[in-house]
């Protein structure tokens, strides 16, 4: 097995446009529906935070630090959700707009098994070529058999000249797919993706739940202070 067959398995494997596109474009489209929903929730309690401090009374001035730190908290969740939505949205721009090289390298797979096929030809043929020249040398003297072998020898040296440049073009064709150094590249760029990927993903969920707890726990804080405050004037 070539240093090539596991990189070919492994995009195959991976399935860039069929799999990963789709995969892709769904967090895209959640990430754009989460910021919309963020942006009016964060507004809708912006307000509603001024409403109760301008209507608490004394209790809004004795729980005002506690909203304060909430709020504090809750914009620090919205800071770290964006850094990780636009962590995302980068690694899906690079992602998205990256050709498949399955197809490129599978081709190049087979370019390299044809060029070992050819190579196996050019070191047969040049084995009977040597063969004829050394008979031909041995029974120069007799003139018919020699000239057998000198045709038989031309012959040969023909189809190894044409089975040659097939093989250099085999050679350039497999060099142009796949160099070694691209495909090194190709696969520590798909490392780095795919660890950018899982942990960009890991990052947009973590901060949407803590986002969606600091906002839940801010409403309670609120509430109660209103019925407390309703308690009071009772």
């Amino acid at each position: 097995m070539t240093a090539l067959a596991p990189v070919v398995a492994f995009w195959r494997e991976f399935d860039l446009d069929n799999k990963w596109r789709s995969k892709l474009d769904e967090v895209g489209l959640k990430i754009a529906e989460h910021q919309e929903q963020s942006t009016s929730s964060r507004r809708l309690l912006a307000e509603a935070t001024k409403d109760w401090k301008r209507t608490s009374g004394e209790a809004g001035k004795a729980s005002g630090p506690m909203v304060k730190r909430y709020q504090e908290e809750v914009d620090s969740l919205t800071k770290r959700a964006r850094h990780a939505e636009s962590a995302f949205l980068e690694l899906y721009q690079e992602l998205y707009e990256a050709p498949d090289p399955a197809a490129a390298l599978s081709a190049a797979l087979e370019a390299q098994a044809h060029s070992a096929q050819l190579e196996a030809q050019v070191r047969k043929l040049s084995s009977e070529l040597a063969e004829y020249k050394a008979e031909s040398k041995a029974i120069r003297n007799q003139d018919l058999t020699i000239r057998k072998l000198e045709e038989a020898a031309r012959e040969l040296q023909a189809a190894l000249d044409a089975k040659e440049e097939e093989l250099q073009a085999a050679k350039r064709e497999a060099a142009a797919e796949a160099d070694a150094a691209v495909v090194s590249r190709m696969q520590e760029r798909e490392s780095e993706l795919a660890e950018m990927l899982a942990s960009a993903q890991a990052s947009l969920e973590a901060m949407q739940k803590l986002h969606t707890a600091a906002q839940n726990q801010l409403f309670e804080l609120q509430t109660r202070s209103e019925e407390a405050e309703v308690g009071k004037q009772s």
